[in-house]
């Protein structure tokens, strides 16, 4: 809230809230025509849209004094409720901020702050009923009623609020009653009287006062008789009896330029006097800390309730009947405990889970939970007395209950439905399977468990779900009785006719087999005669035989003996030859190793010799180099020349150094190193210790 701040030369304080952003809505107005107050929509649309506790801070007092700045005080700014320099009210009706303010409280919570600005009281062309009326309505509905007023509290400032005196004749706490002023300030507003342009020094018998004292002063009994004092002190009782939590604060004048002051919302700040800038952040405060949410008895009233509370006063009035606050009330907890009935069933229907399952348990188990959110939103909202609240609380419950039964017969029936043509569709599937010729149990049961598992998984349920499962499990277990019954007897006439040809096959094979055997044993003897005719015949050529040889045999023994001295011969010249060519043929090979080796050491020195003879071509041509020959022709073989008798194992080639071993008996030495394919490093190795350096 953007409050003047101003003072000294002090850091002005950090605002407690943002400046609420808005323009004035009409929420009562009256129409002369007809005589009647007229409800804002906009305005009534405002207070509903408001969710938890409000309080409504109401300034009122004569016209054209001030009240709209006071208001504008408390916004935050320098304009927003009309404030104008002529002597016409700007006023008419009541009119409230369209964006009431947000507050907190010590423990945290928040509330809202309604402003309203009412016409002033008294104006000229106002009747005293219709100065009543508005100042009632503006008592009714806030919970801090500021009262504005210029100077000091004098009988005439008095005088002026005998509107207190006239409201309590024309509100009621109860109907049909007379309500006392004790009653009535039960639901009245805390209470400031605010005096500015104040100027009196306060002071009682030398010592200063404080502004609640001098109201209290104000409204101390008179003493005396007669007409005139006894109307004085029914105001000031009245006064007493209606307000009993009351204060007083006073401002002085904000300027002392008459003209500065007819364009007060114009001005800068620090134009203003130090003293009245300093009075108003004092008076914002205390305005914020009086301006609580409002009650009616315990009953903390919302958004809803202000809006509900405002229609039941107006439409009293304008029915001529006197405004009462318990029937008003009464009105208010109707709608708002009809509200929390809609929103209670509202809130049934959301929380409805619809995809349980149609089983009576999961279904009143759903109803339940659910008719327990609802009662909780319902007590969230419902307010009156425990009457009100109870009937309307039985109604909705008993719509609810109504609709579940409904809902729940057809859920259930719908399911029952459901999973009849579930067993049905699979008994005539499994009936089918039945028929088939070589069904098996086993079949059967994978028909019956993949069913199953469909079954209970599926949408299907309630009541009647498991109670036909059962049933179709006892059908079941008869059809397989059947189709073990049906396999038994087929395998009984299988059996029957397996055996009947198995006799027969048995009675041919037992004759064959007889006229096999006789077959046989005729053979048999046949053979047994040929074999003793053969073995007669054999007997006799063996003894003519054996005749033969024994004069044969000798002979035999003696070319024996001939021909095994000659073979030793043989053998023994075929010996001889084969070592003398296995030693020729080991000879030829290690000659052969050895041309290889020269030949390698030959290839190796024409390559190292081309590789000279390329450097040599590719570098600056001077004379011959002494390794090539001069006279020759070209490409014939280059020899080392017979006077190196000192050789340096390190500067020849690889090349050098084999024909070195070779020519100096060191064949196997240049052969060993050849074969491995070894670098000139043990090449060098194996000159050095053939040089012994």
């Amino acid at each position: 809230m953007n409050l003047f701040r101003w003072g000294g030369k002090s850091k002005p304080e950090e605002p407690e809230t943002a400046s609420p952003p808005g323009n004035p809505l009409e929420l009562i107005s009256y129409n002369t025509e007809n005589g009647k107050f007229h409800l804002g929509k906009e305005a009534l649309q405002v207070l509903r849209k408001v969710n938890g506790p409000v309080g409504v801070v109401a300034v009122s007092g004569r016209a054209r004094q001030g009240k709209s700045f006071i208001l504008n005080q408390l916004l935050g700014q320098s304009s927003g409720f009309t404030v104008a320099s002529t002597h016409r009210p700007c006023t008419k009706g009541l009119w409230m901020w369209s964006t009431p303010v947000e507050r907190r409280n010590p423990d945290g919570s928040t509330y809202h702050l309604v402003l309203l600005d009412t016409e002033g009281i008294d104006a000229y062309d106002q009747t005293g009923q219709y100065s009543t009326q508005i100042f009632s309505l503006a008592v009714l509905l806030s919970s801090l009623f500021v009262y504005n007023q210029m100077g000091g509290i004098d009988e005439a400032a008095l005088d002026r609020l005998s509107l207190v005196t006239e409201m309590t004749r024309h509100i009621r706490v109860k109907a049909g009653a007379a309500s006392g002023e004790s009653e009535l300030a039960d639901f009245t507003p805390s209470f400031l009287w605010l005096l500015r342009d104040f100027y009196l020094t306060l002071e009682e018998e030398g010592r200063k006062i404080t502004p609640r004292e001098y109201l209290e002063t104000a409204l101390r009994h008179l003493n005396g008789t007669g007409a005139a004092v006894d109307a004085k002190n029914q105001i000031r009782e009245s006064i007493k009896a209606l307000f009993p939590n009351r204060d007083c604060f006073s401002l002085v004048r904000p300027h002392n330029d008459e003209r500065q002051l007819a364009q007060l919302e114009a001005l800068p700040p620090q134009q203003l006097r130090p003293e009245f800038r300093e009075g108003l952040e004092k008076l914002t405060k205390l305005i914020f800390a009086r301006a609580q949410p409002k009650r009616l008895g315990t009953q903390i009233i919302s958004g809803c309730m202000l809006a509900a509370l405002v229609e039941a006063y107006v439409d009293a009035i304008n029915h001529g009947a006197v405004p009462t606050i318990a029937t008003a009330w009464q009105g208010v907890a109707e709608a708002e405990c009809r509200r929390a009935a809609d929103v209670a069933e509202a809130k049934y229907s959301s929380s409805f889970n619809q995809g349980v399952e149609a089983e009576e348990a999961a279904l009143d188990a759903e109803h339940l939970r659910c008719m327990a959110i609802a009662h909780q939103a319902y007590t969230d909202i419902a307010v009156g007395d425990e009457s009100v609240r109870k009937a309307h609380e039985a109604r909705f419950t008993e719509r609810l209950s109504s609709t579940y039964a409904t809902q729940r017969k057809e859920r259930l029936a719908s399911a029952e439905v459901q999973c009849r043509k579930e067993i049905q569709s699979f008994t005539t599937h499994l009936t089918q399977v039945a028929a088939r010729q070589g069904v098996t149990r086993e079949m059967l049961q994978q028909e019956m468990a993949n069913f199953e598992a469909r079954y209970q998984a599926g949408p299907a349920a309630g009541s009647v779900k498991w109670q036909l499962l059962a049933e179709l499990r006892r059908l079941y277990d008869g059809i397989v009785n059947q189709v073990e019954e049906r396999r038994e007897r087929e395998e009984a006439k299988t059996r029957a006719s397996a055996l009947a040809q198995a006799e027969a096959r048995a009675q041919a094979a037992e004759q064959e087999a007889q006229a096999r055997s006789g077959r046989r044993i005729q053979d048999l003897q046949a053979q047994l005669a040929r074999a003793q005719r053969d073995l007669e015949g054999e007997r006799i050529r063996a003894e003519a035989e054996q005749a033969t040889h024994s004069s044969s045999s000798a002979a035999l023994r003696k070319e024996l003996n001939e021909a095994s001295s000659g073979h030793q011969s043989v053998l023994a010249q075929l010996q001889s030859e084969r070592d003398a060519a296995r030693q020729d043929a080991e000879s030829a090979r290690a000659e052969s190793r050895r041309y290889n080796d020269k030949l390698q050491v030959a290839e190796a020195r024409v390559a190292d010799l081309q590789a000279q003879l390329a450097a040599a071509q590719s570098a600056p041509r001077h004379a011959a180099p002494d390794f090539m020959a001069t006279d020759g022709e070209a490409g014939e073989a280059f020899e080392v020349p017979d006077e190196v008798q000192d050789p340096q194992p390190k500067s020849m080639t690889i090349a050098q150094m084999k024909d070195y071993l070779v020519e100096n008996g060191h064949e196997d030495k240049a052969y060993e190193l050849a074969s491995k394919k070894a670098k000139k490093g043990d090449y060098v190795a194996v000159m050095q210790s053939v040089l012994g350096t």
